[in-house]
């Protein structure tokens, strides 16, 4: 089975890139807003069970990081109560973005899923299309080049939320570069309709997408999934479900707050 919370980190890369094509809208999101999510399992061997969470949030103090103040944003995720014992994870993702562009300026990686262990740091140049990676566990650096405008896993997903879904067209697709795990992927997502998801926090109106992977690897062991977006001017995440090579997963909002605008609960 894949590791649960690369699919959580899955869920977002699929989430980030849908906007890209369209014109931008008025900020979807303020500093304060909170986000958390249940990753759910299900097999023959374990039944359905609540596997872990995800937990993302804006900082409300900026940060100051070489004389430019920015937008501090992280996103937490573990796995949780008996189904950690059969997989231990814990990740953290930081994002340090230009809260008048939203392109991200610093990126920090903290993932351990067992023995699986990732602690790095990203330096964006956007302004010379280079980047810096750092290895803090033996000190590895790289340097690239590569587009300008670059975004890593987390600035992407609220700096596409800023984007305008109003003209949607059933089966239109959107393209995006992203810089993870020291490539440069190019994501494709395609547009499949409207849904009205049921949740535990009610039944919200949503948008769905299909994610598939032109180039690179990050997802050439996972099997199709689908995204649900909030249809409201959040563009919240809401639901995504996925097979896997053994059960099923699926991750769902359970709980929010700080929203800028009020969420399209459908009647």
């Amino acid at each position: 089975m894949k590791r649960p919370i690369k699919f959580l980190a899955s869920f977002f890369l699929s989430i980030l890139w849908l906007y890209l094509p369209c014109k931008a809208n008025s900020q979807a999101f303020e500093q304060g807003e909170e986000l958390t999510y249940a990753l759910y399992y299900n097999s023959a061997v374990t039944g359905n069970v609540t596997a872990g969470e995800m937990f993302s949030r804006v900082n409300t103090n900026p940060q100051t990081i070489n004389g430019r103040q920015l937008m501090h944003i992280v996103l937490e995720g573990e796995t949780k109560g008996a189904f950690r014992w059969f997989f231990n994870a814990k990740d953290r993702y930081e994002t340090y973005v230009d809260p008048t562009n939203y392109l991200p300026y610093y990126f920090k990686q903290r993932v351990k899923e067992g023995s699986f262990i990732v602690n790095k740091d990203v330096v964006f140049n956007q302004a010379n299309g280079l980047i810096k990676s750092v290895n803090n566990q033996n000190q590895d650096v790289r340097h690239y080049n590569t587009e300008h405008n670059v975004q890593d896993l987390l600035s992407s997903f609220y700096y596409i939320r800023n984007w305008n879904f109003d003209k949607l067209r059933l089966n239109q697709v959107f393209e995006i570069n992203l810089f993870m795990d020291d490539s440069v992927y190019q994501i494709q997502f395609e547009f499949k309709g409207y849904a009205n998801v049921n949740t535990k926090i009610g039944k919200i109106a949503c948008l769905i997408f299909a994610p598939h992977v032109i180039t690179g690897s990050v997802f050439a062991d996972e099997t199709p999934m689908m995204i649900y977006v909030s249809n409201d001017r959040n563009h919240v995440p809401v639901f995504a479900e996925s097979e896997l090579s053994i059960g099923r997963a699926r991750i769902e909002l359970i709980k929010h707050s700080g929203l800028r605008y009020a969420l399209n609960y459908s009647d």
